[in-house]
């Protein structure tokens, strides 16, 4: 009987449209109503800043201060800088759940410790992924879907290689007020290295707070 009221609430939520519309979302796949916004966040492996834009894709114009695994694992970045633009296509919802796929060309430039040396490091990302928004309430998101930063690394002195990360995502978006919406994201799966010292599997995640302004 339980799941059958749990169910039943569920379908009306779906069908209520607005009712439990939650903020508006940057993370997930719910389209920008209009105008920009600001997103910035701190955490693994980066600070990070994006300028969004509404549009058919919403598109952002980003940049990264990176400290750490840029692509969630093997990446070894000591410290470096990364250009990236966004782009997010609405798919699917619009009730109270809304679906995107979404593409983050980016290029990154900084050193990487090899051998106990720091060399130089040029990375190129092609990111993509399904972003999910689901409304709680009208404070709140919850964030999820799947993204994979895949991502060729070219290093001074050291073998080329490749990471292909699939990298399960959950996180929430809290209305603060009209324009100031903190949200935090984690994501976490398993990660793949290829080159020409062969391939390996390892554990990969990022994790960033921050906050969204209007």
């Amino acid at each position: 009987m339980k799941a059958k009221a749990t169910f039943a609430l569920l379908v009306l939520a779906i069908w209520s449209g607005t009712a439990f519309a939650g903020p508006p979302s940057l993370l997930g796949g719910k389209p920008l109503p209009g105008g920009t916004a600001h997103r910035v966040g701190a955490g693994w492996p980066s600070l990070l800043y994006e300028w969004w834009h509404a549009g058919n894709p919403d598109w952002a114009i980003g940049g990264e201060l990176v400290y750490g695994e840029w692509s969630g694992e093997y990446s070894d970045v000591e410290i470096g800088g990364a250009f990236n633009v966004p782009l997010r296509w609405h798919i699917g919802g619009g009730g109270a759940v809304d679906v995107a796929f979404r593409l983050t060309p980016g290029v990154l430039f900084g050193s990487a410790e090899e051998r106990r040396e720091d060399d130089f490091v040029f990375g190129l990302r092609g990111e993509f992924g399904i972003p999910i928004t689901i409304d709680l309430s009208p404070e709140v998101n919850l964030v999820t879907g799947v993204m994979v930063p895949f991502s060729a690394f070219f290093v001074d002195d050291a073998d080329d290689y490749v990471v292909i990360p699939i990298l399960p995502r959950i996180g929430a978006e809290l209305k603060a007020t009209n324009t100031i919406t903190p949200w935090l994201l984690l994501e976490l799966g398993p990660a793949i290295a290829a080159g020409e010292f062969g391939s390996d599997v390892d554990f990969a995640f990022r994790v960033w707070v921050g906050s969204t302004f209007r």
